[in-house]
């Protein structure tokens, strides 16, 4: 069971496939192959009017011979659905009622509700990964990893680098003011006319 009540992160809900794994012909996985369910994260229900949820993905699925298809939950944020109606009227149901004391009023608030997914209940999900068949076998492709905007990406091929060495030469530390018209020593000199 999988309760915004009762589970926390990082528990593990067992679960199965309830159809075969098919392509092309060629069973990927039987019916009643084992899934587990993590549960990432997960909130009660509290007042005023404020909902519980549970957050889950779908580990991978391993296969007999020890290859694993990785898959993603439809939904994985589980929460319990409000109407447009009751959203239009929320300001109303949320106060249960009022008591008046000599000094105080005091409001009580409706709690919200918790979500609940029973033994039994269905939970779709997509294969992350290409399942080719071809002669009564399969492969799965996997796809690339993400590459994020701080991950430096990776390269196919090896570049040449960037740097240089350190020149053999020193530059001076000075450098000469020249004025025009004055001969330097191991320059040619101008010609005259």
């Amino acid at each position: 069971m999988i309760s915004s009540s009762k589970s926390k992160a990082g528990e593990i809900v067992n679960a199965h496939l309830e159809n075969a794994l098919v392509v092309d012909g060629v069973t990927v996985a039987p019916a009643g192959a084992p899934l587990e369910i993590k549960i990432a994260d997960a909130s009660p229900a509290s007042n005023p009017d404020v909902y519980g949820f549970v957050d889950i993905y779908f580990r991978p699925l391993v296969l007999a011979d020890g290859r694993a298809i990785p898959l993603r939950a439809l939904s994985s944020h589980l929460f319990v659905h409000v109407s447009e109606g009751h959203e239009s009227t929320v300001e109303a149901e949320d106060t249960v009622g009022d008591i008046f004391t000599p000094s105080l009023l005091y409001h009580f608030f409706r709690n919200g509700r918790n979500f609940t997914l029973a033994p039994g209940a269905r939970l779709h999900a997509l294969t992350e990964a290409t399942i080719v068949a071809h002669n009564g076998t399969f492969a799965i492709e996997t796809p690339a990893p993400l590459v994020l905007d701080g991950d430096t990406p990776v390269s196919s091929f090896k570049a040449a680098p960037i740097a240089t060495a350190e020149p053999s030469y020193k530059l001076p530390l000075s450098v000469p003011t020249l004025t025009p018209n004055t001969p330097q020593p191991g320059m040619p000199q101008p010609e005259e006319s």
